[in-house]
């Protein structure tokens, strides 16, 4: 009996041991697991930290970039592209035939029937580009000798020299240079591809070293132009002002624009400092700067500044989603509805209204410190110190509540440095700059391209300055 019951516990030691084991098995398995969780959660935890910081900082990483929306707020619906069902035909406007071509009636039906006319025709026309062929015109200037000192005198000629003498015995004429400056800093299209392009469709063969070698030189024959609106800027009442990245040979730089209604002036530098947008704006200048909060624009207290509300109102909707509580919230909608109220009262508000709408932004900012969210209160005193120049446009006509207009005007030099990853020399930002600027400033005016180019070639032999890009001749 006692060995029976020696054997019945020892059994009974065994199966608790091996329940012990698996027990055991389970909890190191659950504590593997809670050990890859705890790890996954550190590494969000790091993340969120990071990007909260770069938020307070003003900036955000553009592979994190978030919606400006709340979470769970659907996009409103936007029109589909294209005109509504049911709309009557869009066709092209029917142009003057310049030739005919007949095509004889079918003698046989597809059923094998006899074919006869009934006097009547359809008709289409087809447009299409005939096949382009350069016009070569040989400039010859006669050559005489000076009696009196026996110099050498000849009438200037294309791409010549004071002596008389041709840099070149085949140039590009000026419509064939205005076609390579539309593709370039219009279209965006990389020197190669303008190179493939005149030599496919016009027989024009030029090297891409050839292309650049003609921008830069008539960029320097029409310095004068950038000069022209260099001085519009800095005469102007309101001038905005915004940067973008922009690479030289590898190494960061950034692109500035200065720009007005009628005029636009960019700059390529490695400096992201404000001495770029004081050299730009000169030291005498008397009107409104709108910006962005970067302190290369809020250092300049001699300046009357115009501050973009979009930047202060995404900020703080930014706020309220990384931080959802009652007071983020609060001060979310408060600056929204500010902003809606202010650009009412600019367009048909009095002077009256107008003071209360300051005044009330002022008892927005007016909370005490210990009752804040920290990132609130940055943006609070952003706005304190920022305060004429936030509320610049409710009684400024000219100046809008938010620099969105300079911002766009800005993308199309993006779109370039999309294509062509940047600058290749300080030469080339250079003339990347003046180009954009004439560019878009002739198109601001309603002037064309080609004939400022043409303008330029006549300027160039008769020893003018440059045709204005602000009005034509």
């Amino acid at each position: 009996m006692r060995r029976r019951s020696l054997q019945k516990r020892l059994a009974e030691s065994e199966r608790k041991l091996e329940e012990a084991l698996r027990e055991n098995a389970l909890l190191r398995q659950g504590q593997a697991a809670a050990r890859q969780e705890n790890e996954a959660l550190r590494a969000e935890n790091a993340r969120l930290r990071k990007e909260l910081e770069e938020w307070k900082r003003g900036h955000r990483e553009r592979r994190k970039r978030r919606s400006s929306r709340p979470e769970g707020q659907r996009r409103a619906a936007r029109k589909k592209p294209g005109r509504k069902p049911g709309h009557p035909g869009a066709t092209r406007a029917v142009p003057k035939p310049d030739r005919q071509v007949e095509h004889p009636m079918p003698e046989r039906c597809e059923c094998g029937g006899q074919v006869v006319a009934n006097g009547e025709t359809e008709s289409t026309i087809v447009q299409d580009i005939p096949p382009v062929r350069p016009e070569n015109v040989e400039h010859v200037g006669h050559v005489g000798v000076c009696e009196q000192c026996g110099k050498r005198v000849v009438a200037p000629l294309p791409g010549a020299v004071k002596a008389g003498q041709s840099v070149a015995k085949v140039q590009l004429g000026p419509n064939a240079q205005a076609l390579i400056l539309d593709l370039r800093f219009e279209r965006c299209v990389p020197v190669g591809g303008i190179s493939s392009i005149l030599e496919t469709w016009f027989d024009l063969p030029i090297t891409p070293g050839g292309v650049c070698q003609l921008v830069h030189r008539l960029a320097q024959r029409s310095g004068a132009s950038y000069a022209e609106i260099e001085a519009h800027i800095r005469g102007s009442a309101v001038v905005g002002a915004d940067e973008t990245g922009l690479r030289q040979d590898g190494v960061n730089g950034w692109a500035w624009l200065a720009r007005t209604p009628r005029a636009s002036l960019f700059r390529v530098e490695l400096s992201r400092a404000s001495w770029v947008i004081d050299s730009m704006l000169g030291e005498g200048i008397i009107g409104v700067v709108c910006s962005d909060f970067y302190a290369a624009y809020t250092r300049r207290g001699d300046w009357a500044h115009g501050y973009c509300g979009t930047h202060l109102t995404r900020e703080a909707k930014k706020i309220a989603e990384v931080s959802p509580e009652p007071r983020t919230e609060q001060f979310r909608d408060q600056l929204c509805d500010w902003y809606a109220r202010a650009k009412q009262v600019k367009l048909n508000g009095s002077a009256w209204a107008r003071g209360r709408t300051r005044n009330q932004l002022y008892d927005i900012i007016q909370v005490e410190p210990s009752e804040e969210h920290p990132d609130v209160e940055r943006l609070r005193n952003r706005i304190a110190v920022c305060f004429e120049g936030v509320v610049m446009f409710i009684a400024h006509p000219d100046v809008d509540a938010d620099n969105n207009v300079t911002e766009r005007e800005i993308r199309h030099l993006a779109a370039y440095r999309k294509v062509t990853g940047g600058t290749r020399s300080p030469k080339g930002s250079r003339d990347l700059a003046h180009w954009m600027s004439v560019t878009q400033t002739l198109r601001k005016n309603g002037l064309s391209l080609p004939e400022y180019t043409r303008g330029l070639w006549d300027a160039h032999l008769a020893g003018r300055p440059p045709p204005s890009v602000f009005a034509p001749g």
